[in-house]
């Protein structure tokens, strides 16, 4: 009885007929690629999140000043960056978005930022005052 198999049910079988056609087997670019490489929105460096401050540092020494835009909506910190470079060669655009929930205890009226020479931005909020306290119960008697 013959039994046919399709060559592509199995890898063993489709990597021997390319390896009879090529001589041997090469993998595709990608497959030995780090792709941990490719991830370009992993720029959020140090988060501080103790009971004084919240606070969070982000490299942005590929963008100025002006091309960086800072909003806060409720809790929502909004981080942007945006650069367009324009010359006799050609035209380049670099952008980015980062979105942070702030904390509930964190003061939304303090929020600040500031950026230092290297181009790290540190955006920063203190934390509430904790408002809990305890109660004492006295006793009243009645006459």
């Amino acid at each position: 009885m013959l039994v046919l198999r399709s060559p592509f049910s199995d890898s063993s079988v489709l990597d021997h007929i390319l390896d009879e056609i090529t001589g041997s087997v090469q993998l595709p670019y990608w497959r030995d690629a780090d792709h941990n490489s490719f991830n370009f929105s992993d720029n959020i460096g140090e988060i501080v999140n103790n009971d004084s401050k919240f606070s969070v540092q982000i490299d942005v020494s590929h963008f100025k000043p002006e091309d960086l835009k800072i909003q806060l909506d409720g809790r929502e910190l909004k981080i942007e960056g945006s650069q367009e470079t324009k010359s006799e060669h050609g035209y380049s655009k670099r952008s980015f978005s980062k979105m942070i929930l702030l904390p509930e205890d964190a003061d939304l009226t303090a929020v600040k930022s500031a950026i230092s020479n290297e181009g790290k931005l540190q955006i920063e909020a203190p934390k509430t005052a904790n408002t809990s306290r305890s109660i004492p119960i006295n006793f009243v008697a009645k006459h």
